[in-house]
C-alpha cells in the first residue's frame, strides 16, 4: 500500500511541476491508476481480516490493456498541443525505474504467497503495474520519435 501511495506523490508531483500537457496527463493519469490500486488493496486487505485467507474473493481479469489503448487513442488526440521535451524523458525514465521497481515487488510477494486467491491478486498488481511500464516506454517513443509515434498509434 505505502508502495502506491508513494508511486501517486509522485506522479502528482511530477504532473505539477511540468510544463508539458502530454507529461502532466501521463502523470495524471497514473496517479489516478494509483488511486484505483489503492482501493483494490484496501477492499482485499478488508476482506482477508474479515474472512481470512479461505474465503478470499475471486480477483477479477485486469482491464490494464484497454486503459493503455484509451490513454494512447487520448494522446493521439492531443497531436497538435504536445511539444516533448528532453525533461519529458527524463520524468518519464525515472517513473519507469519506479514501475519497474513495484513490478518486481510484486513479482516476489506473488512467488511467495501459498493461497491461490493472494497469488492471483498479486498477478493482478503485477499486469497493472506493467500497463504503466508499457504506458511510459510509449512515452518515451513519443519523445524520441513523435512522427513515428503518430504513425504506429493513430491520427
Amino acid at each position: 500500500m505505502e508502495l502506491e501511495r508513494r508511486g501517486r506523490a509522485f506522479f502528482l508531483e511530477a504532473a505539477r511541476k511540468t510544463e508539458s500537457v502530454l507529461a502532466r496527463r501521463t502523470f495524471e493519469f497514473l496517479a489516478a491508476e494509483e488511486d484505483r490500486h489503492i482501493e483494490r488493496i484496501e477492499e482485499f486487505y478488508r476482506s482477508l481480516e474479515q474472512t481470512g485467507e479461505d474465503n478470499l474473493p475471486d480477483t477479477e481479469p485486469s482491464t490494464a490493456s484497454d486503459r493503455l489503448a484509451s490513454f494512447n487513442e487520448t494522446l493521439a488526440r492531443l497531436r497538435d498541443r504536445v511539444n516533448p521535451s528532453i525533461t519529458d524523458r527524463e520524468a518519464y525514465q525515472t517513473a519507469l525505474a519506479f514501475e519497474n521497481g513495484a513490478e518486481d515487488l510484486y513479482m516476489a510477494k506473488a512467488r511467495e504467497a501459498t493461497n491461490p486467491k493472494v497469488k492471483k491478486f498479486y498477478e493482478w498488481l503485477i499486469e497493472e503495474e506493467s500497463m504503466h511500464s508499457r504506458l511510459l516506454d510509449s512515452c518515451l517513443e513519443f519523445v524520441d520519435d513523435p512522427v513515428t509515434w503518430f504513425k504506429k498509434h493513430g491520427s
